[in-house]
């Protein structure tokens, strides 16, 4: 845990000390109206609602699977490079995971209902682009470092239960501006491996091993945010 923890906090503090290296400022870029500051250049904070799945050839070892309902919530900064192009980075606290329905998986055994909680801090990088005054795309790279695992409401321990804490991917969207306010949607989608394979994974009242370890996350992610100019 700790060397993905680590991992995640230089990120964090290089992407940081780029943006103060490279000597611009908000008020290199005019607006527009004041001839002062950048729209683009500023931060705030954001949260919302998000939907969440597995997916990956290994997902087909869990059967029945629906989404699991969850939230999402942090802080971001953004750093104009022009009224068009900036650099926003986040960090999010987000809960991803998987619920299935009772059923019998396709040995014969039965099992019952079952909900999977995984609890991440969350770095997305990501290159924003205004396509009106009022909406833009956002699409980059995230990555993240797994801390709680619940499973049926109980707490796993994550080494001992075959857990990778690290986790990375990909991330498009789009928001839209109304003032200070920010409403935006976007798909999160996971590249790396929820469990180890040879994993054994309760599943409801089941246990079952993970021979295929690509079984990753994928979310859909509806927020609210509040930004201030910089």
């Amino acid at each position: 845990m700790k060397k993905p923890v680590l991992f995640l906090a230089l990120a964090l503090a290089t992407a940081t000390q780029a943006l103060a290296q490279s000597g611009m400022s908000s008020k290199d870029y005019d607006n527009g109206s004041t001839g002062t500051e950048s729209r683009n250049t500023g931060f705030g904070i954001k949260g919302g609602y998000n939907t969440s799945n597995i997916n990956g050839s290994g997902a087909d070892l869990f059967p029945n699977k629906n989404s699991f309902a969850a939230f999402n919530a942090g802080v971001y900064g953004q750093f104009g490079f022009s009224n068009f192009a900036s650099l926003q980075v986040e960090a999010l606290y987000i809960r991803k995971g998987y619920h299935t329905d009772a059923g019998t998986t396709s040995t014969g055994t039965s099992y019952s209902a079952h909900d999977t909680r995984l609890d991440y801090f969350e770095l997305p990088v990501l290159f924003v682009g205004n396509i009106t005054e009022t909406l833009s795309v956002h699409v980059g790279p995230q990555i993240s470092v797994l801390t709680k695992v619940l499973n049926d409401g109980k707490n796993l321990d994550l080494n001992a239960n075959g857990y990778n804490t690290l986790d990375y991917g990909v991330i498009g969207g789009a928001e839209a501006r109304l003032g200070p306010a920010r409403l935006g949607v976007r798909y999160d989608l996971s590249l790396a491996d929820i469990y180890k394979t040879g994993a054994a994974v309760q599943y409801g009242n089941t246990a079952l091993t993970v021979t295929d370890g690509k079984v990753r996350n994928q979310s859909i992610q509806v927020y609210l945010g509040i930004g201030f100019r910089r």
